[in-house]
C-alpha cells in the first residue's frame, strides 16, 4: 500500500506565514531540451543506452491501444492537473501524453520522489568504497550522537525511515506549531542541522515512522563521505551515466542538498530512472547503481511491514489500492510518481502541474516561498489533483499489458 504523504493543509497553514510575501515574480521558461535515455527493444529488462527514446507504437509490445486511452481520459480529466505521463514497456515509450502547455522538455517536479534518487545515490557512493555499508553508526557522520540515545542508529534505519527520533510530519494546520516538516520547509536556512538536531524518542529500527527528517539525514551522509554536496556527486555517478542533461536538485541555505525532496527533472527522465531499476541498475552496458543495491532496496524492513506500509530503501513496495500486480514506486506530493512494474517489464511515470521558479535552486531562505505546493500559489509551483484513484489511472495501463 502507499501513502501520498498529503501536505494539502499546508496551504492554510502557510498563509499567515512567509509564503505570501515572498511569491511574486515572473514564471520559470523552459531551458534548453535534453535528450532523454534510450533503450533497445530486444526484450524484458534489455539495459538501456544513453541517447533519445526510442517510441514505438503500444500494439508492438502487446498493449492494447484503447485500453491505454482509459488511462489517458482519467488523468487528463479536469480538476486533476496531470501535466505529464509516460509509459514503458520493453524499454521503450509506448504511450506518452502532456498537458497542452507540456512536453517532453517540460520540468516537473520530484517532492518525495527525490527520496529514491537520494537512496541510489548511497547505494553508488557504498559500492565506490566511499560508505563502508548500511551498518554503519551514524556516529560516523554526525559524532554529535555519541554518547545520547541515538549513537546505536545505523544508515539502514535511516534509509528504512526506522531512526527512532522525534520527528512530526503532520501537514494539519492545526499542527502547525508541532510540526517538523512544517518548520523545517518554511523557517530554517539550515535544514540539515535541524534534521540532525532532534533527539530520540523510541529505539532505533524499533518503529517505521515516515520522516523527511530521516532523508534530510542523508545529505549529511553524502557530503561527508564524498567530499560534495550530494547534488554533485549524484551528478556525477548518477545523472550524467543517464543522460540526465535537465537536472536541478535543490539546496538548502547552507548549501546542503535537500535529498528528502525537490529535485527537477522532465517526465521523461524519471521514466528512465525507473528503467534504471528495473534493469537492476544496469545502463547500456555499465552498472550505474550496484545490482545487490537494487535488490536490497525493494525489501520491506519488517517494522515497515508490521506498520502496514511496506517500505524498503526509500522506496514504497507492494501493491497500490486495488492494483494486483507487485509494484515498487517512488512516491512523491501532488501526484509525482514513478511506478516500477518488473513482472510486466513496465515503467509508468506520472507528473502534476508545475511551474518553476526563475530563481536559483536555493531554498533561501527557506522552501516555499520558491515551490510552493497545493496550488496555494496559482502559476507558481504544484498542483494537486482534486482527486486521484490508483485503480482507475494505473488499472487501465496493466490490463492493457496483461491483454
Amino acid at each position: 500500500m502507499f501513502t501520498n504523504m498529503t501536505v494539502r493543509a499546508l496551504a492554510a497553514a502557510l498563509a499567515s506565514a512567509v509564503l505570501v510575501a515572498a511569491c511574486s515574480g515572473e514564471n520559470a521558461d523552459d531551458a534548453a531540451p535534453a535528450d532523454a535515455g534510450t533503450t533497445e527493444p530486444d526484450g524484458a529488462g534489455t539495459p538501456a543506452d544513453p541517447g533519445p527514446w526510442v517510441v514505438e507504437a503500444p500494439e508492438d509490445h502487446g498493449l492494447d491501444p484503447a485500453t491505454l486511452e482509459e488511462a489517458r481520459t482519467y488523468a487528463f480529466a479536469e480538476g486533476r492537473n496531470t501535466q505529464g505521463v509516460v509509459v514503458v514497456r520493453d524499454g521503450v515509450i509506448v504511450a506518452e501524453w502532456y498537458a497542452d502547455d507540456a512536453g517532453p522538455d517540460s520540468w516537473v517536479a520530484s517532492w518525495s520522489v527525490a527520496k529514491s534518487f537520494a537512496s541510489a545515490t548511497v547505494g553508488i557512493a557504498i559500492g565506490e568504497g566511499k560508505i563502508p555499508g548500511v551498518d554503519e553508526p551514524m556516529t560516523t557522520w554526525y559524532p554529535e550522537f555519541a554518547g545520547t540515545e541515538r549513537e546505536d542508529m545505523t544508515l539502514e534505519d535511516v534509509l528504512q525511515m526506522g531512526s527512532g527520533l522525534d520527528w512530526v510530519e503532520n501537514y494539519d494546520p492545526e499542527s502547525l506549531a508541532s510540526s517538523d516538516i512544517i518548520r523545517m520547509v518554511t523557517g530554517e536556512r539550515d535544514q540539515l542541522a535541524y534534521a540532525a538536531s532532534q533527539p530520540a524518542e523510541v529505539p532505533p529500527g524499533t518503529r517505521w515512522s515516515y520522516s523527511s527528517g530521516d532523508t534530510m539525514l542523508l545529505s549529511g551522509v553524502i557530503e561527508q563521505a564524498t567530499g560534495m554536496p550530494a547534488d554533485e556527486y549524484a551528478t556525477e555517478v548518477l545523472f550524467e551515466p543517464l543522460g540526465l542533461e535537465r537536472a536541478e536538485w535543490w539546496r538548502d541555505g547552507e548549501a546542503h542538498t535537500l535529498t528528502y525532496c525537490c529535485f527537477d527533472s522532465t517526465s521523461r527522465d524519471f521514466a528512465r530512472f525507473g528503467q534504471l531499476y528495473l534493469q537492476n541498475g544496469m545502463w547500456g552496458d555499465e552498472q550505474v547503481v550496484p545490482e545487490d543495491w537494487v535488490e536490497d532496496s525493494v525489501v520491506p524492513s519488517a517494522a515497515s511491514e508490521e506498520a502496514g506500509e511496506p517500505y524498503g530503501y526509500q522506496w514504497w513496495l507492494g501493491e497500490p489500492e486495488g492494483i494486483d500486480e507487485d509494484v515498487f514506486a517512488a512516491v512523491g506530493h501532488d501526484g509525482q510518481w514513478i511506478y516500477v512494474i518488473p513482472g510486466l517489464d513496465m515503467v509508468v511515470v506520472r507528473n502534476g502541474t508545475y511551474v518553476k521558479d526563475p530563481g536559483p535552486p536555493i531554498a533561501d531562505p527557506n522552501l516555499f516561498p520558491v515551490y510552493p505546493s497545493d496550488n496555494f500559489v496559482p502559476g507558481r509551483g504544484t498542483a494537486p489533483p482534486d482527486d486521484w484513484d490508483p485503480s482507475e489511472f494505473l488499472g487501465p495501463i496493466i490490463a492493457a499489458a496483461e491483454g
